[in-house]
C-alpha cells in the first residue's frame, strides 16, 4: 500500500553532514534472530513451513520467511540489523536479503555493506546509514535514508550509483535502468507514522541518532509540498498524488504526535 509521506524540496542538500558514529567495516556473515513477536513462518529449500520460534539458531541461505500480519521480526548479521513488521516476505542471502513483498529496516551504523534484490532489481548498499527498503510492483524497489549516508550501486555494467543523505528517497528502477530522480520527504511525518520505527525497542541509541537527522532535516528545509509517494507500477514512472486539505491536516497532526 502508498504510504503517506510529507516531502520537501531542499536547496541546500549538500550540505548535509550524517552523524553517526565512524566504526570498523564489517561484512556480513549469517542471519540470527534478534526479536521475534507474532507469528513467523520458514522454509528451508522445498521443505514444508516451519513456525520460528525465539531461539538463536541462525536462519540458513535462501531460506523463505513469511511473516503473518502483526509480527515483529528482527535479524542480525554481524553488527547489523533488519527489521520487518506485518505481513512481510523475503528469502536470506549470502550477504543480503530477497525483498519479495513488504518493507523492511536497514540498520547499518556500524558500516560495511549488504545487498537487496527486488524481483527485478539488485542493490549494494555501502556507508554508515539507515534505511527503509520498500518492494514495488514493478519489480524495483523503493528506498528512503532516514540516518547516516548510503552510497546504493545496482549490479551490473548500466546499474548507476546513487548516495542518499537523510530524508532522500529515490526509486530503483527494475531492468538494469538505474535510478529515478530523488525525493526529498519530511523525516519528522515519516518517522512519526513509520511501524518499523516506532513499534520496536529502541537499542544502542538508534532512536538518538536518528532524532538528529529530523533536527538537522527540518533548520535546511525551505518549502514543502503534500503529497503522497506511492507504488512504482512501470519501468519509468511511480505514483505521486496531492494530498487534499483535509488529509494534510489530518497528517499535521499525526506530525505533531512524534513517538
Amino acid at each position: 500500500m502508498p504510504v503517506e509521506y510529507c516531502f520537501a524540496v531542499n536547496p541546500n542538500s549538500n550540505v548535509r553532514k550524517p552523524r553517526i558514529a565512524t566504526k570498523e567495516k564489517k561484512e556480513l556473515l549469517g542471519f540470527h534472530l534478534h526479536l521475534l513477536e507474532g507469528k513467523v513462518f520458514v522454509r528451508d529449500g522445498n521443505s514444508s513451513l516451519v513456525q520460528v520460534k525465539s531461539n538463536p539458531t541462525p536462519f540458513a541461505s535462501n531460506a523463505s520467511v513469511f511473516c503473518r500480519g502483526g509480527s515483529k521480526l528482527i535479524l542480525g548479521n554481524g553488527k547489523a540489523r533488519f527489521r520487518f513488521f506485518d505481513r512481510v516476505t523475503f528469502s536470506c542471502r549470502d550477504q543480503g536479503i530477497f525483498l519479495q513483498a513488504g518493507s523492511l529496516l536497514a540498520d547499518l551504523r556500524a558500516g560495511g555493506y549488504w545487498f537487496v534484490e527486488g524481483f527485478d532489481a539488485k542493490l549494494q548498499v555501502s556507508g554508515k546509514v539507515v534505511i527503509l527498503v520498500d518492494s514495488t510492483t514493478n519489480g524495483g524497489l523503493k528506498l528512503i535514508c532516514l540516518g547516516g549516508k548510503g552510497v546504493i550501486s545496482g549490479q551490473g555494467s548500466d546499474g548507476g550509483k546513487v548516495e542518499l543523505f537523510p530524508g532522500e528517497l529515490v526509486f530503483a528502477k527494475p531492468q538494469g535502468k538505474g535510478f529515478s530522480d530523488k525525493l526529498n520527504v519530511n523525516l519528522k511525518t515519516l518517522v512519526a507514522t513509520s511501524a518499523l520505527v516506532h513499534e520496536f525497542p529502541d537499542y544502542e541509541g538508534f532512536r538518538k541518532d536518528v532524532g538528529r537527522a529530523i533536527l538537522d532535516q527540518q533548520s535546511l528545509i525551505r518549502k514543502r509540498f503534500r503529497a503522497v509517494v506511492g507504488d512504482a507500477r512501470t519501468p519509468d514512472t511511480f505514483d505521486i498524488r496531492e494530498l487534499s486539505a483535509e488529509s494534510s491536516a489530518s497528517e499535521a497532526n499525526a506530525t505533531d504526535s512524534a513517538p
